[in-house]
């Protein structure tokens, strides 16, 4: 088994790396106090293509595996949350749905223009009464003549101020739990679509969180994605790849907070020795870099399954979104206290951090969910070795 990337992605992941550093993450402190992403920068992220990696050649990406788009991640992930959100987000969970389900004519339509960073995505999926359980929606869609009728309120939508475009989940059946529940794109603009208050967030400036809400949206039936039912489906196919991209998130925040951890260990004096020389932070930056390497192995696995294995993709992005949410914070609380009172200020980016990566347990799946997903498929594997072959590796 060889752990190594191929040439190829090791030279992308060192453009990636080189663009952030140079072009991106000088600006990190401008947008936390502004709040707002200069559009220079957004265009200079559409030109390294950064807003369609995973998504196909023929509709105007970069055609990258998973394993690629991954390592982009990571590297993005060094800079402001902002970008992710923009970018990122609208790689995996924007474009995802029309991607994977969309009909031909829908791919041709939205995707070049996502890919190419000219249009933003948004998936609307959360309400105020329906998060982790997605299939009970309360949004609703009612078929009428050669359209739908939506009506609804969503909440919480990444990038819905800046949406071009929005993947809308809606219900035909409010009893039919998740075989009710279909996919819709609803373009900005479009009457009865509104997009309503900013929420605040303890972090992601730069980036809006809105409140959505529908009155009488009324939807053409060539908007629908897939089929009428299919759309719970779909949803979980879109937060599979976004928890594998969210995994890699997190080894490249976790990298840049190791970095800031170990400069200020060589460089911090106290009783007459460096930091790095006394025991507790020498076995605390041990640790870091344990946890570290453990998770970039699962992350990266998560997204070589994701390539290869279909059917693995649920389990590789739970996996890898559990392990690397915990780890990240972790290693952010402990970069804090390597750092004392200084990293609890504002004067340095790991206060910033620290409250970025606290989200990553809570949404696209909360580390509960991520939990109950590992679980029930530890299981099923168990009874599938149980009726079968004894000497098969389990799990």
């Amino acid at each position: 088994m060889d752990f190594r990337l191929p040439p190829d992605l090791v030279a992308w992941q060192r453009q990636v790396r080189d663009f952030v550093e140079r072009e991106l993450q000088p600006h990190d402190d401008d947008i936390e106090r502004t709040g707002t992403v200069p559009k220079v920068l957004l265009q200079r992220i559409a030109e390294q293509g950064l807003f369609g990696t995973n998504t196909p050649r023929d509709y105007g990406g970069l055609g990258m595996s998973m394993l690629g788009s991954c390592l982009a991640i990571e590297e993005l992930a060094r800079a402001h949350a902002a970008f992710y959100y923009l970018c990122g987000v609208n790689v995996h969970i924007g474009s995802k749905a029309i991607e994977l389900d969309g009909s031909e004519a829908q791919k041709r339509r939205w995707l070049p223009a996502l890919a190419l960073g000219q249009v933003i995505a948004a998936l609307a999926l959360t309400e105020p009464d329906s998060g982790s359980d997605a299939a009970s929606i309360a949004t609703t869609a009612r078929r009428d003549g050669d359209a739908y009728v939506l009506n609804g309120h969503k909440i919480y939508i990444t990038n819905a101020a800046e949406a071009g475009l929005f993947t809308v989940f809606a219900t035909l059946d409010r009893d039919a739990g998740a075989r009710g529940m279909t996919a819709f794109v609803v373009e900005a603009g479009t009457r009865g679509l509104e997009v309503g208050r900013a929420i605040e967030m303890a972090a992601g400036r730069g980036a809006s969180h809105c409140e959505v809400i529908l009155r009488d949206c009324r939807v053409p039936v060539e908007n629908r994605i897939g089929a009428e039912g299919q759309g719970f489906a779909s949803a979980m196919r879109c937060l599979d790849a976004g928890r594998v991209h969210w995994g890699a998130y997190c080894v490249g925040a976790a990298r840049r907070l190791l970095e800031l951890a170990m400069r200020r260990a060589s460089q911090r004096r106290q009783f007459g020795r460096t930091l790095r020389e006394h025991q507790g932070i020498e076995w605390t930056i041990a640790d870091m870099v344990a946890s570290l390497h453990a998770a970039r192995l699962v992350a990266y696995e998560a997204a070589w399954r994701y390539d290869h294995e279909p059917a693995g993709r649920s389990l590789g992005g739970a996996l890898s979104k559990l392990i690397g949410a915990d780890m990240v914070f972790r290693i952010a609380d402990q970069t804090l206290q390597i750092f004392g009172g200084s990293g609890y200020s504002k004067d340095q980016p790991i206060e910033r951090i620290w409250r970025e990566v606290r989200v990553v347990s809570i949404l696209d799946g909360t580390s509960e969910m991520m939990r109950r997903i590992i679980a029930r498929q530890a299981f099923q594997g168990l009874d599938s070795l149980a009726a079968t072959d004894r000497s098969a590796p389990w799990p």
